[in-house]
């Protein structure tokens, strides 16, 4: 897949056009194999971007530099070892592979607003791992989704639920309370938990404060969560009252989500999750965010 012109591809386009993983990408990076050509500021992250020539003149030496990667990761982990590793996460890709069949087969069958959002939210589901893994700018992306959620789904409370769970607020000291949180030999954590800081420090109500969004069609069941200043504003204007949750914890600074799997990347790619997110945004008008085209 050889490109005619000079363009610049993310690293979503890259993992697919040389067929490896973004872990993969990552260390070619590392190993000096492609260079950073561009970087896209986003709301919630950098977008790496690099050369189409570079990732064309990559594709003949992959399967050489993959060789590389495995022989020096079983003289420094173990062959055997590391046999048995690739081997269970081939087997776990195959099963993986499998379930996302039967999943988006299974749904065909709902109707189709019922259909649209569990596979928008299967696809969610995958784009929150993959931007555990340091891709923060994906959150981007997700913030749409869950928009196009709101105005759309919120009505139907049988199979979409939103909630409010209050979280602790921020506060940054004053340069008199770190001063002061230095003379005691303290954290500034420490010091915030002895004495809560001043009126002069700086407060964010609600900062670590989060929207949940439910999804539950019975045989399957989704929950994300979003900032509260990312999404208040969706509510009020659109006259939405989100009930808080009851009986609940105090939430602070908590990390939702894991990374994604080798397995699960494999079996679903982040050029797929992209595309199927953005087309579903379109349907509601919602312009895409990233490029997913590959140049010929």
């Amino acid at each position: 897949m050889m490109a005619a012109s000079n363009v610049l591809l993310n690293t979503a386009q890259v993992s697919k056009i040389l067929n490896i993983t973004l872990n993969n990408v990552q260390r070619l990076n590392k190993e000096g194999y492609l260079a950073v050509n561009e970087i896209t500021d986003l709301k919630n992250g950098k977008m790496y971007l690099y050369s189409n020539k570079q990732v064309d003149s990559l594709i003949p030496l992959i399967p050489r530099i993959k060789k590389h990667w495995q022989q020096n990761d079983d003289y420094i982990h173990g062959a055997s070892k590391l046999a048995r590793q690739r081997n269970k996460r081939h087997q776990s890709y195959q099963h993986k592979l499998g379930l996302k069949k039967t999943f988006l087969e299974n749904i065909a069958f709902l109707p189709e607003y019922r259909q649209k959002i569990l596979r928008s939210s299967y696809f969610l589901f995958h784009l929150n791992h993959y931007a555990k893994t340091g891709n923060y700018y994906l959150y981007d992306l997700k913030e749409l989704v869950l928009y196009a959620f709101v105005q759309y789904y919120h009505k139907n409370n049988d199979i979409l639920q939103i909630s409010f769970t209050q979280g602790n607020n921020k506060t940054i000291l004053c340069p008199s309370c770190k001063a002061r949180a230095k003379d005691q030999n303290l954290s500034y954590i420490e010091y915030l938990d002895n004495n809560g800081g001043c009126s002069k420090c700086t407060k964010q109500y609600n900062y670590y404060s989060l929207y949940e969004f439910l999804i539950d069609d019975c045989d399957y069941y989704f929950c994300f969560h979003i900032p509260y200043y990312s999404a208040k504003k969706w509510f009020k204007n659109a006259g939405i009252t989100i009930v808080e949750k009851t009986n609940m914890q105090q939430e602070g600074a908590t990390a939702f989500g894991r990374t994604i799997y080798e397995s699960e990347a494999r079996a679903v790619e982040l050029v797929e999750v992209i595309n199927e997110l953005q087309y579903f945004i379109s349907e509601f008008g919602i312009e895409p965010l990233f490029e997913t085209y590959f140049p010929m």
